[in-house]
Formats: structure tokens, sequence, C-alpha cells
């Protein structure tokens, strides 16, 4: 009896992945996403041999005529019964045996045609509506069998976090110092006799020795502030103890102690939550640096033309002959040859000379990127395959990696705006708001100790090292996770200017369009010629240009096997198309609209059918012979993978994005309409798109360009903020942002990533700052004692840092 197919919609049959069984998909037993694709089962234990993983318990019996994993495609194996035959029996749709192997390639052919026209085998018998339905999977199934949709270009999560680094003298100090200033707060409830606010003073005198040991003993980082201003509150607090203790004043002189152990202990604290906050920062700063202190070598024979120089000499063999090959050399020049062979981490930014190797893109990377002559790679980069012989753009500090990373004279951490003007407020402004504390209190005709009590709880309030370097640790984390997609900015005000982006411009062909247009349509209006002779003609015009819709016309003509018309004196436009004589003698004209119009050719025969072709978003070219339109070719270039994506996170960061490309409205109109792109640039010419990038900033916005470099430089080049997809490590380029990838998502990411952490780091300030000046206003005016201030400072410092921890932990 034929197995009778189940109802409801029928759809083409697709291959189970793991035996090759042609099934139903709309009733597969299993389907699963790998690779951002869809596979279908017949059941679980096709999955599992399809994964490579161990069979099922046993129970789970695998229909019969299920091919082993790793057959091909079609054909695979010998069909067997169909589900519910009896065992022993040939099911209705079995096939014939496979072949012997020397008739193999002979039988394919008819083979797959037998198993494409077979009929669809349910992949598990009917069951029964009273049946119970199989339990939910357990949370905690194995998600490796699941592979996420959002990440085409994988990145690893650096797992240095965790290392047990050696405790320094300055950690044990300001453990002291926390210590020895809760002491001093504590004994408050001792009482207020004068030994023992002579017992606090010194305790706080000993936290202010420790803080002072360690300004002295620990090696300052580029984004820590000068320890002055930090220490001056602290020495300030207990000049005014001890005098305020030889005065008459007992409660004044308590106070005062009090006010120098809250201070001390407050300072540590901050000291100590600030460097909780950053060492997840500094951890991979000192895992990317020993990444990139991998040695270089020189290729034999390439530093033969003139001799090293003595600091660069090369080591000698027993023969006194210099050993060319393998030498390990520390500090390569630019220009020089380098070599890197497969599993070593490539030492400096290069271009590629000699080879066809793949590597792993950056620093962290999982999914290999095949390189070719003339392609750039970054430092930190990984050679998986083949042999990289390349010449040295960018080495030492000047690597795309190190400069805004490692290079103290050009961190973005230490020299972005946010983060210079958070060490400007505890260095320099601090200082003023003291100065209008105290002059609050000597216009309230308090006494001198008061007056010096009140100016050293607000400088203690304003210049805390959380509020000096909290901003920093958030630069320092977008830089990071920028890096981590192989997103570089130039300098700390390129990254600044990229957070402040109002506006992003895609340059259509090659970033949101795959830049590889494919033949759509090919009709002739006239009688004279045949569509073939259309594509040769446009083909003869086209060949020797390298534009990629001139590459497309080539292309399919030679798929069609058509000869290029032997065109003479070609005459290109650049952005409109190209004008030749035929090998008639005729005069040719291949082109858009705009050149039909330039040459004065009229076109209303073909009007209706451009304006349909164009409003399905494809590029049409016209060609026109002796001043007549004899034929019209349609284009379709698809979007890059990745460009919805790209918008949306544009759309996110509140940056409007821009189309502008030379095609005709009708047709960015419709590529607008698949993106949400609603502003559209059309029919820009390559040499215009620098005047009209312009003309947007203009008009009062920040505008950042996303293109090539090399095909957009005119556009790029007008920008405020240019990002060059693929231009990483490549020759010196005036480049805001470069990627080490071609994905137009981290273009976009580049731009989003500045302005969250440009948000975020504001946010950390003012959460630390905030209760700081609220603290020194409500002192100032005394409504609560000094040592309120450096309280309510310590508590949005707190919330600061745990601001930061939260968002380290996020990503």
């Amino acid at each position: 009896m034929v197995a009778s197919r189940a109802a409801g919609p029928t759809v083409a049959p697709l291959p189970c992945s793991g035996c090759s069984k042609l099934i139903d998909p709309l009733r597969a037993g299993h389907v699963a996403i790998f690779d951002q694709r869809f596979h279908y089962f017949c059941n679980a234990r096709c999955r599992h041999t399809f994964l490579g993983e161990a069979s099922p318990a046993p129970g789970d019996v695998r229909p019969p005529g299920l091919a082993a994993h790793g057959a091909a495609f079609f054909g695979a194996a010998a069909r067997g019964s169909s589900p519910g035959t009896p065992p022993g029996v040939a099911g209705p749709y079995a096939s014939a045996p496979r072949a012997e192997p020397a008739r193999a390639g002979s039988d394919e052919g008819a083979t797959r045609i037998a198993d494409l026209d077979a009929p669809i085998v349910d992949a598990f018998p009917p069951v029964s509506l009273d049946e119970k339905l199989p339990d939910l999977p357990l949370l905690d199934d194995d998600r490796a069998l699941l592979e996420p949709i959002g990440n085409t270009i994988l990145s690893e999560e650096p797992q240095r976090y965790e290392a047990v680094e050696a405790r320094d003298i300055g950690a044990l100090l300001l453990v002291l110092a926390i210590i020895a200033g809760t002491l001093a707060v504590a004994l408050t409830l001792a009482g207020d006799a004068k030994l023992v606010i002579g017992a606090r003073i010194v305790l706080a005198t000993v936290s202010a020795g420790m803080l002072l040991g360690r300004a002295a003993t620990t090696a300052r980082d580029a984004t820590d502030p000068h320890p002055a201003p930090m220490l001056a509150p602290v020495l300030g607090g207990l000049v005014a103890a001890v005098w305020a203790l030889f005065g008459q004043d007992r409660a004044l002189a308590a106070e005062a102690a009090s006010l120098a152990g809250v201070i001390a202990t407050a300072s540590a604290i901050s000291a100590w939550l600030i460097e909780s906050a950053r060492h997840r920062v500094f951890a991979e700063r000192g895992w990317i640096a020993s990444v990139l202190s991998a040695p270089a070598r020189w290729p034999p024979g390439a530093w033969a033309p003139s001799p090293a120089p003595a600091d660069r000499a090369l080591p000698r063999g027993d023969d006194g002959a210099a050993e060319g090959a393998g030498v390990e050399l520390y500090e390569l020049r630019p220009g020089e040859s380098v070599q890197v062979d497969a599993g070593d981490v490539v030492p400096v930014d290069v271009v590629v000379t000699g080879g066809d190797i793949e590597v792993l893109p950056w620093i962290g990377a999982t999914t290999p990127a095949r390189r070719r002559d003339g392609d750039p790679v970054i430092a930190g980069a990984t050679v998986v395959r083949g042999r990289l012989v390349g010449a040295c753009t960018f080495s030492g500090g000047d690597r795309a990696v190190a400069r805004v990373l490692l290079d103290a004279r050009r961190r973005a951490d230490a020299l972005a705006p946010i983060a210079q003007a958070s060490r400007a407020l505890t260095e320099r402004w601090a200082f003023g708001a003291a100065a209008i504390g105290a002059l609050s209190a000597f216009v309230a005709g308090r006494a001198p100790v008061e007056i010096a009590m009140t100016a050293a709880a607000v400088l203690a309030a304003m210049a805390t090292a959380i509020t000096a370097s909290i901003a920093s640790v958030h630069v320092a984390r977008g830089i990071l996770l920028g890096l981590r997609r192989g997103i570089v900015y130039k300098s700390a005000d390129a990254w600044d200017r990229a957070g402040r982006i109002s506006v992003a411009v895609f340059c259509a062909r090659g970033t949101l369009l795959l830049g590889e247009p494919e033949l759509a349509e090919l009709e002739a209006t006239g009688q004279k010629l045949t569509p073939s002779d259309v594509l040769a003609l446009a083909a003869g015009a086209e060949r020797t240009e390298e534009h990629p819709v001139a590459t497309a016309i080539v292309r399919a003509a030679r798929v069609r096997g058509l000869r290029p018309d032997g065109v003479r004196n070609p005459n290109f436009h650049p952005g409109l198309g190209v004008t030749a004589v035929t090998s008639s003698g005729e005069e040719l004209c291949v082109g858009n609209r705009a050149l039909m119009l330039e040459q004065r050719i009229s076109i209303a025969a073909a009007e209706s059918r451009v304006a349909e072709l164009e409003a399905l978003g494809r590029t049409v070219v016209l060609v026109a012979v002796g001043a007549r339109l004899v034929g019209v070719i349609g284009l379709q270039d698809g979007l890059r993978p990745g460009a919805r994506a790209a918008i949306q996170h544009l759309l996110d960061a509140q940056i409007e994005p821009v189309l502008m490309s030379g095609d005709a409205r009708e047709t960015c109109e419709a590529i607008g309409r698949s993106l949400d792109i609603d502003h559209i640039r059309p029919e820009v010419l390559p040499a215009d798109r620098g005047a009209e990038v312009r003309r947007l900033i203009d008009a009062g916005t920040s505008v950042a360009v996303l293109g090539h470099a090399g095909v957009d430089d005119a556009a790029l080049g007008a920008a405020d903020v240019s990002v060059a997809l693929g231009a990483a490590g490549s020759a010196p380029a005036d480049f805001s942002t470069v990627l080490a990838s071609d994905d137009v998502r981290d273009a976009a990411l580049s731009l989003a990533l500045a302005h969250r952490t440009r948000l975020e780091a504001r946010v950390g300030l003012a959460l630390s700052v905030a209760p700081a000046l609220v603290g020194a206003a409500v002192i100032s005016a005394f409504v609560l004692p000094p040592a309120y201030a450096p309280i309510a400072s310590l508590l949005g410092g707190v919330m600061a840092v745990v601001h930061a921890r939260a968002l380290d932990a996020k990503s």
C-alpha cells in the first residue's frame, strides 16, 4: 500500500542534513540553525549524526535507508523502505541499488533526477491526537547546538580577567589607610576627651601617611590625576584638627578630628573603588600588549640591499655569515618586509605582498578571513593557513591597535575630552569650589578653624580619584569593545567626534549593496537588434572599465557565450557611462538616463519600462546606436548581509542614515524602503559626492561617511568622521575610523558604540559629581557638619563604580 501524504500545504522537498534523504521541510522531525542556515533532519539521530556526536539512547530508531554522515547531498545512499513498511519489504519509493563505483559517475545525473522526482515521504508515521506531547527541554540543555544569529564574524571573550596578580606595596598601604581612617572615625563613640581626640588625630595622621606612601611608591597611570589635589584635603583636615585641638572649644576639636578621619577614609576607599572598576580594563590591555609583543622576522634575503645598522645587526653564524631567515626583530621599520608563518601572530601592521592566506583578522577573532596581495593586515592578527609575506606599514606605538590603547602619548582614555574635563575638575576647579566654600564661611562670620574645615571638606568632596578617572574607564571600555570587532579609532578626538555624529551617509555601492550586480533584464527596443546583440555591444564598450556595472555586463556576456563587439575609441564618463564607436562605424552610447540626455538621445520609447525597472530597485543601463535607443539592461544588486542590522544600529543611537548613490531616484527609493532609510541622495556622481557631503555639513549637522578607501575618497575626505571599511593597517590615510573587516554592521557599530560610550561616561561622571556638589552646597550653607560633604561624595562615587561594573558585566 502506498503511504499517503499528510494533509496540508506542501513545498519542494529538501535533503536531510544528516542522511540526505528528501523530506518535507514543513514536517521534518527536527529543525536547527547552524552557521546561519536552516537544517532539516528526519529525527534526533540524524541531527546527532550531522554534529558528529554519539547516537541517542536505544529506542530512538533511525528510519531505514539513511546514509552515513558526510554523504553527498543527493543520492548518497540507496533509499530504503518508507515508514510503516514491514521489515524486509521494499517500500514503494525505494530506488534502485547504487551502481558500482566504476559507473557512479555516469549514473550520477540519473540518480539525482530520480531522487528529485521521488514523492515526499513522511518523516514519522501518523501520530494519534490523544498521544501525550513530549516534555519541554530542560533549561540546562546543551547550548552548543544553537549558534547565535547576530554574530557572523565571531570574537572570543578574553579570559584574562581573573588572573591572579602580585600585590604591590601600594595596595597594602591603601588597605592600611582605610583601616586607620575607619578607626579614627569609630573612636567618636569613645567620647570627646582630649586624649581620645588626640588618638583620633594620630590615627588620621597614620592614614594620611599611608596615602602619601602610596602616592610615592605607585606609578601613575596616564588617566590618573596629579596626587596633590587628592592629598591636599587630607592634609588640610589634619591641620584643622590639630589647630582645633589646641583651642578652647573641645566640641569643635572633636568635630575637626572626625572630619580628618572621614576625609582620609573616603580618599582611601575612593582610590580602592576606582582601582577595582578599571581592573578589567587594565587586564585586557595587558593581554593585548602581550599578544602584540610577538617577535617579527625578516624573510630570507629581504634585508640584503643595505647593511643593517649597528643597533639592529643580525646574528651571525659560525662562518660569519648573517642569518637572514627566521631572524627575530622587535623593531621593524615601515617599508621593510616581514614574514609570518602559519600559527604565528602578525607583529606589525602590514600590507600583503605575497601569498594567499587565511588569518584571524584581529585579536580575539575566531572566524578566519582570506587576504590576498594588496590587502592590509593589522598587528595582532593570527595566520591560520599559508605564509604571510608583507611590507610593514606601521610598527611600535604607531600600530593601529597600539595607537589609542597602549601609547601613553596618544591613549584615548587619557586624551578624550570628557576624560580631560574630569581630571581638570579635580585638579583645578575643585580648588575654586573650596575657595567659594571658605568665602561663604567667612561671610557668615565663622571662626578661622571652621573656615579651614569647610574649605577642606569641599575640596575633599570634589577632588576624588573616582571623579577624576571614572570617565576614562568608560572610554577605555568603549575602545576595547571596538577592538573586539576590529574597529580602530585614529585618535581620542576621532572617537569623540564619532560620538557626536547626527547623520551617517552610506556610499551605497559596496556598503549597503554587495557591489556585485547581476543581469536581471535584457530587452531590445527595436527590431533591428536582438537582445544578444545589445548585450554584445554593451560588453564591448565596458570591457576595459573596472566599475561594478561594467564588470556585471561583461560577465553576463561571457556566461552567455557572447563575443563583445569590437568597439573603438571608448570615452568614459565617470558615474554616467561610456561613448564609443561600434565595429560597424556607428556611434555607441551605453549608460544611464543622464548620459542619454547629455547626448540628446530620446528614451521615450522605453520610459515606462525604465520606470518599472527602477521601481524594483534595479540599475538601468541604456544602449543607443546611432543616436537611437536599441536596448535596455536591468542589473540587480543584492543587499549586503547585515545591511538592515547596520541601519538599526544607527537608528538605535538616534543617528539619521542617508543613502547616497549614483542610481536613479526610483532605484534609490526602492532600496531605501527595504532598509527603512527615509533620507535619499540619488544621482550623485562620484566627483560630486564630496560637495554633497559638505552641503549636509553646512546645514548644521555632524556628518559621518561610511565607504571604502580608494573608491569613496571624495566623500570620506569631506566628512566630519570618515569610516573606511577594510582599511585598518593600510598605508597612511586621514580616516577617523578604520575597520579590519568589510562588514557594514561593524562600520555602523563604530558610530553607535562611540555614541553609547560617550553617554555612559557622562552618566558616570554625573553620578560621581552630583552628590558631591549637593554635599558641598549643604555644608557651605551650614545646614550639616562639614564631614557630610566627603561622605556624600563617597556615596556618589560608589554609585558611579557600580554603574561601571554593571556595564562591564553586560559587555
